[in-house]
């Protein structure tokens, strides 16, 4: 008694297909070898156009909240934030949090956990170490290093960290890096434990994110200006 005939794909050697629900299947590969067209994959609700330039957010639990894809529409913005994460730390884990990205731009948020053992000179030579890190990962990177945020816990602290904010200046100066001024983030954008954020301080962090991003696509010759302006609310995760 003859036996069915096998499949169309195992008669051509080509493997079978996965079907994921809510996901539309690819086009058969053999029709478009026989044609010659070259192979496409029409995917619901993904661009077609190239991949957009990626900027990657690094540093410690201060920025946490911020919604990557809600900062940009022109950048692919990946935030790679670690509470408790010092100037030490993100210096040794570098290359695992910028991976095999090929980042266009890093911004850096980093230093909260070092002001209470560090003094401004020992938080700028860190900050050089992760500069020339990152760099030597990513050569045509430009870096951003966003300005401490204030701490509602002691005043001494809160005027230590703008005078540490104003060397980091400096030192973006003297880099030819940009600085993302975050003065306008008050006590009162701090949660109750004097440090972190609160939604309207997420809110306004982003608000200065977006606008620093926003004025990159029009030139790199901005570094040492204060990126601020009024945006849309921004609705953090």
């Amino acid at each position: 008694m003859p036996c069915d005939p096998p499949s169309s794909n195992r008669q051509s050697g080509a493997p079978q297909q996965p079907h994921f629900p809510g996901v539309q299947s690819a086009p058969d590969p053999s029709s478009n070898r026989q044609s010659g067209a070259p192979q496409q994959t029409n995917v619901p609700g993904v661009r077609s156009a190239p991949d957009r330039p990626v900027a990657v957010i690094i540093g410690d639990s201060i920025p946490r909240h911020l919604v990557g894809r809600r900062l940009s529409r022109r950048y692919r913005v990946i935030n790679h934030c670690i509470p408790g994460m010092t100037l030490q730390k993100l210096i040794e884990f570098s290359p695992l949090l910028l991976g095999d990205v090929d980042p266009a731009i890093v911004i850096v948020h980093c230093g909260t956990n070092n002001i209470a053992s560090h003094n401004s000179s020992e938080i700028v030579s860190l900050l050089s170490q992760l500069d020339a890190t990152v760099k030597s990962l990513a050569p045509d990177v430009k870096i951003a290093y966003s300005g401490l945020t204030a701490n509602g816990n002691c005043i001494h602290t809160d005027i230590f960290i703008c005078y540490v904010n104003d060397r980091i200046r400096e030192f973006c100066m003297d880099r030819d890096s940009y600085y993302i001024c975050n003065d306008n983030v008050s006590l009162a954008h701090l949660s109750r434990d004097g440090i972190h954020l609160n939604r309207r301080g997420t809110v306004q962090l982003a608000m200065n994110f977006i606008s620093f991003l926003r004025s990159t696509m029009s030139s790199f010759h901005m570094s040492t200006q204060s990126f601020r302006m009024d945006l849309p609310n921004y609705q953090p995760k």
